[in-house]
């Protein structure tokens, strides 16, 4: 029997070819549909293995379940102590198949603590009856798996059992390996025999520079805040299908902020990071920040870039767009060949489908095309008035997490006012 163990973050995922029922993991996770009948392929397995009492354990917890649930059982006469049976068939509602996997792979592994386990058999949930394409199952499982675990400070031993032959086992592992490099900017490396580590890919590849370390580093972080806010959409969406009590957006505006991130995702992934990049303006600055709070600075910072005979770019001269916001000003990042960043002490408009501020994405883009970074940060020492602080304590959050990882990762200058922006700004355009 073929297998292959990933180490990611504290946990593994160890993917094996057989029978799941054999499984010595605490949680074996079985896929079903809403009605939980265990009718064919893994779950009539399963049922078969675990004996008559645990068949009539399910029929007592008869309930609706609904697409990315999972509903817990005993286990019988399985050597697990529990079964999750993953809903992957419910024909009430229409949501992508993607969306069901993902969603019932991060419920069963956000179920452990609650079980008080920390091994986890799943099988090809959704493979089977519910007809979803094994490539789609396995890609959407191992991107599900990867975004709890990584950053997960306890240990799991998580299983992925699949039904294929001996002289596909190669493939497939080829095939998971290729989708971390492409979907999460990560690498995999071979350390112990057959067990591969998975981590972001700068932090294997010693020969790159160290601009294009902390490249890969910030489209790997951007990455993962994106994914994160998709699970979040996502339950969301499934929420408001599935209960009439969920006060939530329209359902078709979810499904349109989810195509915008996955837009948006797919501009940071590492293959389109190898596109030609797009011409530019060698004498235009883009002016990244907030504006109500920073309108003089910007005022002042826009006479020295068109006193040293530069374009200035910034929001005071964007015309009305069809395109969303957020790729609008990307675009105008691109074109740019300066961009400048002032940091004060709001977090600014955040962008709907992504969930991260105008001014970060601005931000992310400069970074992934290699824009010279001129950065300045307001000091604690700055004269302020109420207006100039961010209130929300959802955006404060968001804007100290954002302000400390720009300051780890870049030489920024400290500004007071206005006028100190104004002139560090001129020095270092003038620097060159």
């Amino acid at each position: 029997m073929g297998e292959r163990t990933y180490l990611v973050g504290n946990s593994t995922i160890e993917v094996m070819f057989g029978d799941i029922t054999t499984s010595a993991a605490e949680v074996l996770v079985s896929s079903d549909d809403f009605l939980l009948s265990m009718g064919g392929g893994v779950s009539m397995a399963i049922g078969a293995a675990a004996g008559r009492a645990f068949r009539d354990d399910v029929a007592k917890q008869y309930r609706v379940a609904r697409a990315g649930d999972v509903v817990v059982t005993g286990a019988g006469n399985l050597g697990a102590r529990y079964v999750l049976h993953a809903i992957t068939i419910d024909r009430s509602i229409e949501v992508s198949p993607g969306l069901i996997v993902r969603s019932a792979t991060r419920n069963a592994i956000e179920m452990l603590p609650r079980l008080h386990c920390r091994s986890i058999a799943f099988p090809a949930i959704g493979a089977g009856s519910a007809l979803i394409p094994m490539e789609t199952v396995v890609t959407e499982m191992v991107s599900a798996l990867f975004e709890c675990l990584l950053d997960e400070p306890a240990s799991y031993r998580v299983e992925l059992w699949l039904y294929r032959g001996a002289g596909r086992t190669q493939a497939m592992f080829e095939m998971i390996e290729q989708h971390f490099a492409d979907r999460f900017a990560v690498r995999t490396s071979t350390e112990d025999g057959q067990a591969v580590q998975v981590e972001p890919g700068a932090a294997l590849d010693s020969d790159n520079s160290g601009e294009q370390v902390q490249r890969d580093l910030e489209i790997y972080g951007i990455l993962r805040q994106l994914d994160r806010r998709r699970a979040e959409l996502e339950s969301l969406v499934l929420a408001t299908l599935t209960d009439k009590s969920v006060v939530a957006p329209d359902v078709s505006d979810l499904a349109r902020q989810l195509r915008e991130l996955e837009e948006l995702r797919a501009i940071y992934e590492p293959q389109a990071q190898m596109l030609k990049p797009v011409e530019n303006s060698a004498t235009s600055v883009f002016v990244s920040s907030t504006s109500t709070d920073l309108q003089d600075h910007r005022r002042r910072v826009r006479e020295v870039v068109e006193g040293l005979n530069l374009r200035f770019v910034g929001m005071e001269d964007f015309p009305p767009e069809a395109t969303p916001p957020a790729d609008y000003i990307r675009q105008r990042v691109v074109e740019s060949e300066n961009y400048v960043l002032i940091l004060g002490m709001r977090y600014g408009y955040i962008d709907p489908a992504s969930g991260i501020s105008m001014t970060e994405l601005e931000y992310h883009q400069a970074v992934s095309t290699d824009k010279p970074l001129r950065i300045f940060v307001m000091s604690d020492e700055a004269p302020i008035t109420v207006n100039m602080v961010e209130r929300d304590p959802h955006s404060m959050a968001k804007l100290i997490e954002f302000k400390q990882r720009v300051l780890a990762s870049h030489t920024c200058r400290m500004f007071t006012d206005a006028e100190d922006l104004a002139g560090k700004v001129q020095h270092s355009l003038n620097a060159g």
